[in-house]
């Protein structure tokens, strides 16, 4: 098996719906994204296009708002102009981490696993390792 690192910043806000302290107030960081994946190479000697990676996650994510889907803020920014993505859950660093494994499963069928970090803060992350046995499909919708 090959393996492949990848890592990326992305300036993004985010709040957590319902959280009962400070993180329910929307907020920005500039997010460090790394993966690690592990998997075939295809025919063309790659694991993953690093190129497509950055199409995938960092285009996805840079310069949005990253909100749980029931948030009302959703409608509210959507209304006002601004780019947001809206997850099936709420967008802690571990909810993240788990939506970039999720993309990065889902559009590469050689890669088999991905650990996925996503940096809040110098010092604090979220992370994830996920294979395709025990895949979870995190939804989103851009708007």
């Amino acid at each position: 098996m090959f393996e492949v690192r990848w890592e990326t910043v992305v300036d993004a806000a985010h709040r957590i719906f319902e959280h009962s302290k400070k993180c329910a107030f929307l907020h920005g960081h500039s997010y460090r994204i790394r993966v690690k994946l592990e998997g075939t190479l295809g025919e063309d000697g790659i694991l993953v296009d690093f190129g497509l990676l950055k199409v995938k996650i960092h285009n996805l994510l840079d310069h949005k708002t990253i909100l749980y889907g029931k948030d009302p803020l959703v409608n509210i920014l959507q209304e006002a102009g601004q780019k947001i993505v809206a997850l099936d859950r709420n967008p802690s660093s571990e909810n993240i981490a788990l939506l970039v494994a999720s993309i990065i499963l889902r559009e590469f069928s050689n890669v088999e696993i991905c650990e996925a970090e996503v940096f809040e803060t110098q010092h604090q992350s979220g992370f994830v390792r996920l294979d395709r046995e025990h895949f979870i499909d995190v939804r989103f919708v851009e708007y």
